[in-house]
């Protein structure tokens, strides 16, 4: 990630969080081509068997195939995900991740603040295609199962995205939940371009539902029950009254269920 700052219309000065050039290539070749190649490799195998040793006839082989290619897709998945998994988990030995308000200081990466925001881009990198390619698959379970073990999120069960815009990090949703297309969680925001990030945990209680369009910023708590009704925003550490339940507006307030 670069920017340019134009000081005077005179000097420019670049500020980034780079990825070393080695570290990308690994990790494109060994969290997203080793599993494509594993599955290559066992789909010849499978072939192999059923020409060579069982004589299969033409007819069997393509009738298995598509039930064969589905396996394997879901197998890469499964793969893409523990493989990101660990390289994170190695990352998070470096510099663990942790909740705040933050300076964004790209030009002193060794400083705690800087090393932070170093590794949290890296995260970022890497848990985006998983997540990506598991919510657009005809596997959706394995998006929770990716947002667990890659982005450390406490996803209990029952929890359904649907088609909509998780927070990659940071969230603690509990069962029940169901978030409508188009609806977002995010639980970082930038609050300039050079002024500081906020990374603070969404915790979403039971039976909570999203429709179309609402954004939950960083901090945001709902309690168990609640309903936030389109178009609705909960701003940064948003907190709702455990004695209502429905919410609509940006930013979101309770609806008096008694009017008419």
């Amino acid at each position: 990630m670069s920017y340019i700052i134009m000081e005077n219309g005179e000097k420019n000065r670049k500020q980034s969080v780079e990825l070393p050039i080695i570290e990308f290539f690994l990790i494109n070749f060994i969290c997203f081509l080793l599993p494509l190649y594993a599955c290559f490799g066992i789909f010849f195998i499978i072939e192999l068997i059923l020409i060579q040793l069982l004589s299969t006839e033409l007819i069997i082989q393509i009738i298995i195939l598509p039930f064969l290619l589905f396996l394997l897709y879901y197998l890469y998945i499964l793969l893409l995900i523990e493989i990101a998994a660990f390289w994170v988990k190695y990352w998070n030995k470096k510099s663990p991740p942790i909740q705040g308000v933050f300076k964004r200081k790209f030009d002193d990466i060794e400083s705690e603040e800087g090393k932070m925001l170093k590794y949290y881009h890296r995260r970022g990198f890497i848990i985006k295609f998983p997540v990506w390619l598991a919510s657009k698959s005809p596997f959706p379970w394995l998006l929770n199962r990716a947002l667990r073990k890659i982005g450390h999120n406490e996803i209990k069960n029952n929890v359904i995205y649907c088609d909509s815009f998780p927070a990659l990090e940071f969230t603690k949703i509990k069962e029940n939940t169901f978030l409508y297309p188009g609806s977002v969680l995010s639980s970082h925001a930038v609050n300039s371009i050079f002024g500081k990030i906020s990374i603070l945990e969404i915790d979403l209680g039971r039976n909570t539902v999203f429709f179309p369009g609402t954004v939950a910023g960083p901090g945001v708590t709902t309690f168990d029950d609640f309903v936030i009704f389109p178009n609705s925003s909960l701003v940064k550490n948003w907190r709702g009254l455990s004695e209502k339940k429905k919410y609509s507006g940006s930013p979101a307030k309770p609806i008096d269920e008694n009017s008419n």
